[in-house]
């Protein structure tokens, strides 16, 4: 039950994380008198919910790699597609660590120099490169773990 609970909230903070990017990003395309407040609490949000995305992956992750022989690690690794766990879901673990990374450095961006957002377009340029970069590997992030998920189901 707690695999469950867990699964669901990992998707829905999955979800605060992509409207908090298409809120930002939005705003960074074409400013408006709020916007620098949803540029600024949009990569917060991103930031905060890629925190959490990687704390309960990391406990759904106990359940995935349990060393008896019914987790859906040990199955895959004894079945015909041995790569989906040695490839796939190795490189999922590893990636999905930059996303806050990269993050807290938009968030810096956008919290420090708030004031130039509105009429420097290299902070806006750079911004936007951080937020489709962070969003760009949580999103590779979530089809290996989508499709681990789909050879091997927890």
């Amino acid at each position: 039950m707690a695999k469950e609970i867990l699964s669901i909230l990992h998707g829905f903070l999955g979800t605060i994380f992509l409207m908090g990017f298409s809120g930002a990003f939005a705003e960074l395309i074409e400013l408006t008198n709020a916007g620098i407040r949803r540029i600024k609490f949009g990569t917060l949000a991103m930031f905060v919910t890629s925190v959490l995305l990687d704390v309960t992956g990391a406990i759904i992750y106990v359940y995935y790699r349990a060393p008896v022989p019914e987790s859906a690690r040990s199955k895959i690794l004894a079945g015909t597609t041995p790569w989906v766990h040695t490839v796939l879901f190795e490189l999922k673990e590893f990636v999905a660590v930059y996303v806050p990374v990269i993050l807290v450095v938009a968030v810096y961006v956008a919290w420090h120099h708030a004031s130039e957002i509105g009429t420097n377009r290299t902070i806006r340029m750079i911004l936007s490169a951080l937020l489709v970069l962070a969003t760009l590997v949580t999103l590779l992030t979530f089809g290996l773990g989508a499709y681990v998920t789909k050879v091997q189901p927890l």
